[in-house]
């Protein structure tokens, strides 16, 4: 049966077009409404084109392209780029996060936690 589920879930990542993340461990969920990134070491780039972006684990470097309705950012030493909307929220909480944001506005930002690094870049 472990053979079984392996497999079907190759096919699920070939199918989605996430089959060539070889790095990383931990589910990779895309769909209409989100982006969510949890477990360890994913190193990805995303369209998030108003999706929300959830990034829960440790050492993932995400880097998103278009704009996110909003981001959430939690666990440790997490390394993410993203675009948010003028109205959209950060949330960042844990340790060590490394989150660089751009906007054409003012988010609402909730930040909590330890060392962590939050940066506007134009």
């Amino acid at each position: 049966m472990k053979v079984f589920q392996r497999v079907m879930l190759g096919g699920v990542l070939a199918a989605s077009g996430l089959a060539h993340a070889a790095e990383g461990v931990g589910p990779i969920v895309v769909d209409a409404k989100q982006i969510s990134v949890s477990g360890n070491g994913h190193k990805r780039d995303f369209p998030c084109n108003g999706r929300h972006l959830v990034v829960e684990g440790s050492d993932h470097v995400v880097t998103t392209t278009g704009t996110c309705a909003s981001a959430e950012i939690t666990g440790a030493n997490n390394t993410v780029s993203v675009e948010l909307a003028p109205k959209g929220k950060l949330v960042v909480a844990g340790t060590q996060q490394k989150v660089q944001w751009r906007s054409a506005g003012e988010p609402d930002q909730d930040v909590s936690g330890v060392d962590n690094k939050i940066q506007r870049v134009k």
